[in-house]
């Protein structure tokens, strides 16, 4: 069993996600996702990400737009109601530029 400690800084936990990580992600459409640790993974450069989650929003528009998203695995991607679907996420399947596994 590992001594290290289970609590670390943001950035910490963003560098142990490497390029080409299958990445669960908890939270619905606008609520309650890890935005921040999203960010961070922006900020690194992370590339070919395969992002798990049944109803994303602005966090896998996010990494469509900055293209570190290689598959998305989701049910719908929306920004809610109101804002209708993501457009980075759109733009990025419409291009090939990432796939999509749908999941109802």
């Amino acid at each position: 069993m590992s001594n290290s400690p289970k609590i670390c800084s943001l950035p910490e936990l963003a560098s142990r996600i490497d390029d080409g990580t299958a990445l669960g992600i908890g939270g619905v459409f606008l609520h309650r996702g890890p935005f921040a640790l999203v960010r961070e993974l922006v900020r690194l450069g992370r590339r070919d990400l395969e992002i798990i989650k049944p109803s994303p929003g602005y966090d896998v528009d996010l990494l469509c737009r900055a293209r570190a998203a290689r598959k998305v695995r989701a049910g719908i991607v929306a920004m809610e109601g109101n804002f209708g679907l993501a457009p980075w996420y759109r733009k990025a399947i419409e291009r090939k530029e990432a796939t999509l596994e749908e999941h109802a």
